[in-house]
């Protein structure tokens, strides 16, 4: 053989070697990248969606929302009353504190006091602020029901047992509570005049 066809043999092993290497390398590469993308349940938590109407008058029911608990509740009449009077007994009234405790939807003065766009539905993280317990449910103004696990003031609320951090009916942390900020409110919107999806 002569030393010009040894040349193209060896260029086109170069070039059959590389192209070879260069598709192994793609394959490997492939899945390692498809391990970072989020995994297909993780994308279906992403968003939640809920009917409100299932939760009856007074009620509190807890959903999951991208693995946490959420607290989803239908306030009365009365309950609604309970949110005015005591905004001197809050630590941040208007949920004005840190960006986790207030949402673009929250673009009226009823809507951060209510902290709801329906304000007989919140829809707020059920994890306490201090050391993320859940909060108990004490909905009742006053001790009646609840006895000193709560001030004689009480406007009704959450009430955490862990180290007793209180908020009131619109989640609304109370001065002297461990808890630094009001329960967090997550990105929800209606689709429907009962249906909201949250995330």
């Amino acid at each position: 053989m002569t030393d010009q066809a040894d040349q193209s043999r060896r260029n086109f092993l170069y070039v059959a070697a590389g192209g070879l290497g260069g598709v192994a390398a793609v394959g490997t590469l492939v899945p390692f990248i498809g391990s970072m993308m989020p995994a297909a349940d993780t994308l279906a938590a992403a968003k939640t969606e809920f009917d409100v109407s299932t939760v009856e008058a007074g009620q509190l029911v807890t959903i999951q929302w991208q693995g946490k608990p959420v607290f989803v509740v239908n306030r009365t009449a009365e309950l609604l009353a309970q949110v005015d009077g005591h905004d001197d007994m809050l630590k941040d009234p208007n949920s004005e504190a840190i960006e986790a405790v207030q949402q673009p939807w929250m673009d009226t003065p009823e809507k951060r006091k209510y902290r709801a766009i329906k304000p007989e539905y919140l829809i707020v993280v059920a994890s306490c602020t201090h050391l993320g317990c859940i909060p108990l449910f004490k909905p009742s103004a006053g001790r009646k029901e609840w006895g000193d696990s709560v001030p004689e003031n009480w406007p009704g609320g959450w009430h955490c047992p862990c180290h007793g951090s209180l908020y009131d009916i619109s989640a609304r942390v109370i001065n002297g509570s461990p808890a630094p900020h009001n329960l967090h409110v997550m990105p929800y919107t209606y689709t429907s005049d009962t249906t909201v999806v949250i995330g």
